[in-house]
């Protein structure tokens, strides 16, 4: 259950605060340091009273405050002054730990038709730039990452455009914008505030909101697990490509952002008194950030599950997660042909390891006693391009590692499922041998 982790600093906000088409647009400005002047009032309705008629002031005291404190306010502020601090500054608003979910989307999403409009404009001087007689090294890159972040935003105006519909409500909970490329963000399949059970997926090498619909079909099926779960997608740090994920630079910088958004969820959640369960999933090089991330504390977490990693950093054993050990999952496919690469070139330890010594589970297909057939993970990735290319991958539909994480995510606990799978007619799927 959740107890506040310690860090206190909040989530990066984007320092490219852009606006909203239908009014103007945000100065390109993080918010600027509190002066000692300003007292920090002790409820939201105070708040609202002590900044009346000064609401961009209110957002900048508000980003300079630790989550707890952020998520006490917010839950006495006045419906109409948090509308006004949306209004004023949604590039805060949107990425604030401690306030709420739904608050931060409606910040989030009202922030993506100027956004794409800015981008655009970028792209195409970016482009020219690009194809004229003062060309540099540099122009080349520089016109794909501006490609990459107008696509982003049109896949993210896809995703929430008005009138989209899905069986589960998604919400936009992050956008930073303070970097070149794809926006760092995060979504979540139902509803944060409210869920009993809540998972954050953080995907590994070469994923970023452009893969965001991808990836949301496996998230959608872990919060599928339970009606009253919820499930992130956590494209909050730069991932890597194949070969920097040698390195642990991009993990170490993405786990301060992981830590800070898990620590704003545990603020949210303990100052509202509704229970909830924390699991941390991740992929490949994102359980290399998600590791490093509770190496420097438990962050509220309640279970961690690692899958097709690429490798924990050597330095950080099974007790330096601060979880107990039987709250630590890993799951490596035998026909996972990536994570083993990751791991050797990387010299970083497998978690998947007998040695290391987590709980592990199969992902290797079997029967269960109801005699549904769980399928056999033949691949590295999480999910393919569509439904159909997504079977046998390790969200996909079905598979024997979905139903473990089901099961993790939804509180239960301790060993799942032996390593050797039930034999199948499908010779593909064997016994899987002790790592």
């Amino acid at each position: 259950m959740h107890a506040v982790g310690g860090a206190a600093t909040a989530f990066a906000v984007g320092a490219a605060g852009l606006g909203f088409l239908e009014t103007t647009v945000m100065p390109d400005t993080a918010p600027s340091p509190i002066t000692t002047a300003e007292t920090v009032p002790t409820t939201g309705v105070e708040l609202a009273a002590q900044f009346a008629g000064r609401p961009a002031a209110a957002a900048e005291l508000l980003a300079a405050l630790p989550p707890l404190t952020v998520a006490t306010l917010w839950s006495t502020l006045p419906r109409l002054f948090i509308t006004d601090l949306i209004h004023e500054r949604a590039d805060v608003i949107g990425n604030l730990d401690g306030a709420s979910y739904a608050d931060r989307d409606r910040a989030n999403v009202r922030r993506l038709g100027s956004s794409l409009v800015l981008a655009e404009a970028d792209e195409r001087r970016a482009l020219a730039q690009l194809n004229s007689p003062s060309a540099s090294a540099s122009s080349a890159r520089v016109a794909a990452e501006a490609s990459a972040r107008v696509e982003s935003f049109e896949v993210l105006l896809r995703l929430f455009a008005p009138g989209q519909e899905t069986a589960t409500r998604r919400y936009l909970v992050s956008l930073d914008l303070s970097v070149d490329g794809p926006p760092l963000a995060a979504i979540a399949v139902g509803d944060l505030d409210a869920a009993r059970y809540t998972t954050f997926f953080v995907p590994g090498m070469n994923s970023s909101v452009r893969e965001a619909e991808d990836l949301l079909r496996g998230v959608t099926r872990i919060q599928q697990a339970s009606a009253d779960s919820a499930a992130v997608l956590w494209v909050g740090y730069e991932s890597p490509g194949p070969v920097d994920t040698v390195s642990t630079g991009h993990a170490e910088a993405g786990a301060v952002r992981l830590a800070a958004d898990l620590d704003g969820y545990a603020a949210v959640r303990d100052v509202s008194g509704v229970p909830s369960e924390l699991t941390l999933l991740a992929h490949s090089y994102g359980s290399t950030t998600a590791a490093i991330a509770l190496a420097g504390g438990a962050h509220g977490v309640d279970a961690f599950v690692m899958i097709g990693s690429a490798g924990v950093p050597a330095n950080i054993r099974l007790d330096d997660l601060h979880l107990p050990p039987e709250s630590v999952y890993a799951s490596e496919a035998m026909g996972d042909g990536i994570a083993g690469s990751g791991q050797f070139w990387s010299g970083r330890a497998n978690p998947a390891s007998a040695e290391w010594g987590a709980q592990l589970f199969s992902s290797n297909g079997t029967v269960l006693d109801d005699g549904t057939v769980l399928t056999a993970v033949r691949a590295h990735d999480v999910v393919g391009s569509d439904d159909h290319t997504d079977a046998e991958k390790y969200l996909g539909d079905g598979t024997e590692s979905l139903y473990g994480i089901r099961m993790i995510a939804t509180g239960h606990r301790g060993p799942l499922a032996p390593l050797v799978p039930t034999p199948l007619e499908d010779s593909t799927i064997v016994a899987a041998a002790g790592k």
